[in-house]
């Protein structure tokens, strides 16, 4: 939607400010209303533009195009691919059309040609959104590629607002003059074939036999891919809640109501003497996976991403493990035996595969990275029982199903058992929508004291202990050891007694603010990038007790962040 506005020319599209997109940790997002083919185009043409700049494409070659199964990715009356088709040709660029499936699918395709690729996904956001994500012929944008791009779009933006109306491709709302209304080109089937070779190569033929597995299919891209890899390996597939209308499914904040749903599957289509071994699924856009085990009550135990991501790595005998910061510690509890540091990082898929590109450069090897979302990352070619499977930088959802699969038949135990060997640390999001972004600026600033360059600081021998982005290691001063303090009274009126926190032992602000209390329990406030929400992270001792923690954060319209910015 564009609303009227009086700003300079150069912001405006015929006296109106069009809404904008933003750059957050999987590319742009934004409401569908404002997806105009204006801000699609000028957006994926100052994308293109910037890869030809940097040389990393050519006018004249090909890039792959795909998208999930949201009516506005492409319907008759609503297409955000025909206007990305319309801004790759307009760019001198030859778009290939793959069709509505996995972004893992779309990435690791045009990756092997050595081509650039968009996907239309808003992955697991509401349906009153959407979003696009750009991958470079390498893979995906990082952060240091975002300023060049913007300056792109930027140039793009100002030649399509200062074009006269007639000659102009859009009306004055910013969608497609009819005439100038693109049409895809014809779909092109081998990339999904492509990408379920990976996994056939790489994991025995039929290790699934015997096995039956329920396949939550609701309104997820791959739903139908998953259900015929699975297949392909010998299960007994049973398909339930596939929907033609978009599910939003976030595999980081499943809800109670979706859990008891998917009990309702399990119990419904488990039969005397035949029992589910564990129940699948994925994200909308498929890049992160939604595991269930199933225990001797017949009931579903959810596998968390960032637990479910260390079952993977012991799987892959990875030696260099990259997570966020907000990962739940029995990562680190769980690799210290190994004798493996994990590497922690901003959250978001580029950060973490800034960081595995970096290992790779040191001659690491056997590297991968995940998120709490499930989503999985190999940063390098992996071997195991004189299997290849090549590297892999973008969140997928296959790779980690099939390897926990393999993994409990490995050992000879159920999912939920092989969960059970892992230490026993609570990992739960949350988020709350309609939180302002100065808010969640504020409310950082707030918690972060005026240390220059601090990352984390520590209390432990009677004083702080700070550690700065520069490496160094000190002690804090008297300054700072009471400007902490003070800011640890302050936080105690937020995390009381009362609601089961202890005392501030830590605070961490590589992404977000993380605190650390001294029963063990964990609080992570982190700001959306591209969208007015705050998130909030639990790790705790007990499932129960992370679900409280974030109940109580995320509770309107007077919870632990109202409050806090009440306060502002």
């Amino acid at each position: 939607m564009i609303s009227s506005n009086n700003h300079h020319n150069d912001k405006t599209f015929r006296g109106q400010v069009p809404g904008t997109l933003k750059f957050g940790t999987s590319g742009l997002r934004g409401l569908v209303e404002e997806m105009t083919d204006l801000e699609v185009y000028v957006n994926t043409a100052g994308f293109l533009d910037f890869l030809i700049e940097q040389q990393l494409i050519q006018v004249g070659e090909a890039v792959c195009l795909a998208g999930d199964l949201r009516p506005s990715t492409d319907s008759p009356d609503r297409s955000i691919l025909r206007a990305v088709v319309k801004a790759v040709e307009d760019s001198g660029l030859k778009p290939r059309y793959l069709g509505r499936i996995p972004t893992p699918a779309l990435t690791a395709y045009a990756v092997h040609h050595g081509w650039a690729s968009i996907m239309v996904t808003g992955s697991h956001i509401p349906f009153d959104r959407n979003g696009i994500k750009f991958n470079k012929p390498s893979g995906e944008v990082l952060k240091s590629d975002e300023s060049a791009i913007l300056s792109s779009v930027l140039g793009v933006r100002s030649i399509q607002y200062a074009m006269p109306k007639d000659p102009s491709l859009f009306d004055d709302s910013g969608w497609f003059k009819p005439e100038h209304i693109p049409t895809l080109p014809d779909l092109e089937e081998e990339a999904g074939g492509w990408y379920l070779k990976r996994y056939r190569d790489f994991f025995p033929q039929d290790f699934l036999k015997d096995r039956r597995l329920l396949v939550y299919q609701h309104s997820a891209v791959g739903r139908d891919m998953l259900v015929t890899l699975l297949e392909s390996f010998g299960a007994t597939v049973i398909v339930v809640g596939r929907s033609e209308s978009f599910v939003p499914i976030d595999t980081e904040d499943i809800s109670v109501e979706r859990l008891n749903q998917l009990q309702s599957f399990l119990e419904t289509h488990t039969e005397e003497g035949k029992t589910i071994d564990a129940l699948l699924s994925t994200d909308g856009d498929s890049d992160r996976p939604l595991i269930c085990g199933v225990d001797g009550w017949n009931r579903l135990q959810f596998l968390n991403g960032d637990l479910l991501g260390v079952l993977v790595a012991d799987f892959l005998q990875a030696q260099a493990v990259v997570v966020p910061i907000s990962a739940n510690d029995a990562v680190d509890a769980h690799f210290a035996a190994r004798g493996i540091h994990p590497y922690k990082t901003r959250i978001g898929s580029p950060h973490v595969i800034q960081t595995m590109n970096a290992l790779r450069a040191q001659g690491v090897d056997s590297v991968v990275g995940w998120e709490a979302n499930g989503g999985f990352l190999t940063g390098s070619d992996i071997q195991v029982d004189g299997r290849k499977l090549s590297a892999l930088a973008t969140r997928d959802a296959f790779l980690p199903i099939l390897a926990v699969l393999h993994a409990s038949l490995g050992r000879q135990i159920p999912l939920v058992d092989l969960m059970g060997t892992l230490p026993a640390r609570f990992g739960k999001a949350g988020l709350i929508d309609a939180f302002a972004q100065e808010s969640s600026r504020a409310l950082l600033k707030k918690w972060t004291p005026d240390i220059q360059g601090l990352l984390d600081w520590e209390l432990r021998d009677g004083g702080a202990h700070l550690r700065l982005n520069d490496g160094e290691r000190r002690p804090a001063t008297d300054e700072e050891n009471l400007t902490i303090a003070h800011l640890c009274e302050a936080a105690s009126e937020y995390f009381t007694v009362e609601h089961g926190y202890g005392c501030i032992q830590r605070i961490n602000y590589i992404d977000g603010v993380r605190f650390y209390f001294d029963n063990g329990d964990i609080a992570h406030i982190r700001p959306s990038g591209n969208a007015p929400q705050l998130r909030f992270y639990a790790v705790a001792n007990a499932q129960d007790r992370v679900s409280a923690m974030v109940s109580h954060a995320i509770l309107e319209p007077d919870g632990l962040l109202r409050s806090m910015e009440a306060e502002l």
